[in-house]
């Protein structure tokens, strides 16, 4: 979406495109693609049972491209005009949409393919929306902007609606189970409980569905084992069977709670006396019959279907906006001296994801070694391992070998990259962001007041979708979509509005610490899911929606802050994109984090270490420097 508004070039003194024909159009297109890799990606690598770890990691770091926007714009700016880039994009976009789902099928690689074309995506995507926001700044007036400002909002959310709420709730269909049948015959009983009951019911036969991870009736009781459990069916699993007593997933058998009637008192067996039986029995007249039962197609085939459905429709959406986007009259190509500038700037922005990764696999080695010396469970570094593809002998070994390799490249590229920038307006424009008063503060209101926020918002994905015995809440993709999608947009949009009206009415200093704490109490929430692992689709609903209300409320703040702070110098522009960048950064050390301390501690310590990462977001704002003169007060 737009980022900066005050230092766009002047609009057309003459009409230009029609706004309806493509602002509804770019902007749910622009909303798909970001969608896809910072949220939807976590879905689907859950769904093809890869480590909570590796996919809090990787799935914020292939999101980086979007944090260094401030990097792209000029790539954008001086190689061609703003609509060529658009149309170029989304051509390339559509065709990386198409090919993913391909990868999927490819067995062992196909995380690491997949990352790979989805980091493509982001970088694509990034360059894209560079493309549409400066079309859209240079094709339509000011006052247009202003009217057009909740269209271009609402097609946004209508994007991540298509994404978040509707790919899921197909692959959820796609992935159904079908009913399984039980049945005893003779004094053989199997025992079922709802949440609700106080003691298990005994019933000699029932149709079996899998809902929320685990085997139910019909009415929603739930199967149990012979240690009362409920049995669980993994989300990962896609077939399981019934036989012979058990209910067998792979190489697992859970034994199903079976009881023979002792004394028959009344016509209803459950005020029957009852005793524990081992199978197979010994009377003739007892048995027992069961099913194997399979999905309607695998979890690769489901999403395969489902993301070229996705792909399929940012295709059409393509056509639709080419046919809207006409030429706009400022729209104009750079000039001779403008392009000779592109070959630099592309250096420039490779070096700095050369210093991301770099940086990042230093750091990485750092704290496995570490981790590994005072041993922390769940961080052991393998005997056997392999540095860059070459063996080593053991893993503590491979991780010195990684640092002594990345350490000095990070350290050569970043004083490549103060060389470069020195002298040229992009170098200006980063040392007076770091020049200007309160810029210490500023950087520790930067780092901590989303952190809370954004390890939530990475890890409730994983704990919606994880198993039960995994300390999840077993969510299957149409229950996910439902909750993560629909209502969790719903409060995503209100929770906006209701921060800029805040804002609008108090001002922003006065209204901060209300908007900080509505942003960080919902956390609260989550950590009691995560203690009581609520069954209730309304319950869980209920929580995602206040956690992304505050969520939207507490963004309006950040966004609005971050515009204050660009308007302080000369470079409002490149001060907003470094300041977004420099958040979005962050952020993504936020997922990273609360990745490790998932595999760690589990969920439960996940969203209280976010409680605590809360407190000093909001003792920055005692700090930060506001330079209110003219806001409005209730």
């Amino acid at each position: 979406m737009a980022q900066d508004t005050e230092a766009m070039t002047p609009a057309p003194a003459h009409p230009g495109p029609n706004p309806w024909k493509f602002v509804p159009f770019l902007y749910i297109m622009q909303a798909m693609p970001v969608t896809l890799v910072q949220d939807l990606s976590a879905v689907f690598y859950k769904d093809l049972g890869i480590d909570n770890g590796l996919i809090a990691t990787w799935t914020s770091i292939i999101s980086l491209p979007w944090s260094l926007q401030f990097l792209l714009g000029p790539l954008v700016d001086l190689s061609a005009k703003k609509r060529t880039w658009v149309f170029a994009g989304q051509l390339i976009l559509t065709a990386l949409l198409a090919i993913l789902p391909f990868f999927f099928l490819t067995g062992s690689v196909a995380f690491i393919a997949s990352l790979i074309f989805l980091a493509g995506t982001a970088f694509v995507s990034a360059l894209t929306n560079i493309a549409t926001d400066g079309y859209y700044l240079l094709s339509v007036s000011k006052d247009v902007q202003a009217a057009f400002a909740g269209i271009q909002t609402a097609s946004y959310r209508i994007g991540r609606l298509l994404i978040l709420a509707l790919t899921p709730l197909l692959v959820g269909k796609l992935m159904q189970f079908g009913p399984s049948r039980l049945n005893t015959e003779g004094s053989l009983y199997f025992s079922v409980k709802a949440p609700s009951d106080k003691d298990p019911y005994y019933i000699k036969k029932a149709d079996l569905v899998v809902r929320q991870g685990e085997l139910e009736t019909a009415d929603g009781k739930k199967l149990l084992s012979s240690t009362g459990k409920p049995i669980e069916i993994p989300g990962v699993t896609d077939e399981y069977k019934i036989d012979n007593g058990n209910v067998i997933v792979g190489e697992k058998k859970t034994r199903i709670g079976l009881f023979r009637l002792g004394k028959v008192v009344t016509d209803k067996p459950e005020e029957g006396s009852w005793q524990a039986t081992t199978f197979p029995t010994v009377s003739a007249e007892d048995k027992f019959t069961g099913s194997a039962t399979k999905r309607k197609v695998s979890a690769r085939t489901a999403w395969l279907v489902a993301l070229l459905a996705l792909a399929l429709v940012y295709g059409i959406l393509a056509i639709g906006a080419r046919k809207g986007t006409q030429d706009a009259p400022q729209d104009v190509e750079p000039d001779f001296n403008q392009r000779a500038q592109f070959l630099p700037n592309l250096i420039r922005t490779f070096a700095i994801l050369g210093f991301y990764a770099a940086s990042y696999f230093s750091v990485s080695a750092v704290w496995k070694s570490t981790a590994n010396m005072i041993g922390l469970e769940g961080w052991k570094l393998p005997l056997d391992a392999k540095a860059f593809g070459i063996p080593v002998g053991n893993g503590q070994v491979a991780e010195m070998v990684q640092l002594l390799v990345c350490a000095p490249v990070a350290v050569g590229i970043f004083f490549f990259l103060r060389g470069s920038l020195k002298g040229t307006q992009m170098g200006e424009a980063f040392t007076s962001f770091f020049r200007q008063k309160g810029i210490i503060a500023i950087l520790f209101f930067m780092l901590f007041y989303r952190f809370a926020e954004a390890m939530v918002a990475k890890m409730s994905v994983l704990f919606l979708k994880d198993d039960l015995a995994k300390g999840g809440l077993a969510l299957d993709n149409s229950q996910f979509g439902l909750v993560k999608g629909a209502i969790g947009v719903a409060g995503i949009i209100l929770g906006g509005i209701v921060g800029g009206l805040l804002v609008s009415r108090t001002g922003l200093k006065k209204g901060f610490f209300a908007i900080a704490a509505m942003m960080h109490l919902p956390i609260f929430l989550y950590v009691y899911a995560a203690i009581a692992k609520p069954n209730s689709i309304g319950a869980i609903g209920a929580i995602d929606f206040f956690d992304q209300f505050g969520y939207g409320l507490g963004y309006a703040g950040y966004t609005i802050y971050l515009m204050r702070v660009a308007q302080r110098g000369n470079h409002s522009t490149a001060h907003f994109a470094i300041g977004t960048g420099l958040g979005a950064t962050f952020i993504a050390l936020a997922g990273i984090l609360g990745g490790v301390i998932q595999q760690w501690q589990g969920y439960q310590a996940v969203f209280l270490s976010a409680l605590l990462f809360g407190i000093p977001g909001v003792i920055t704002l005692f700090f930060i420097p506001h330079d209110e003169t003219n806001e409005k007060t209730a």
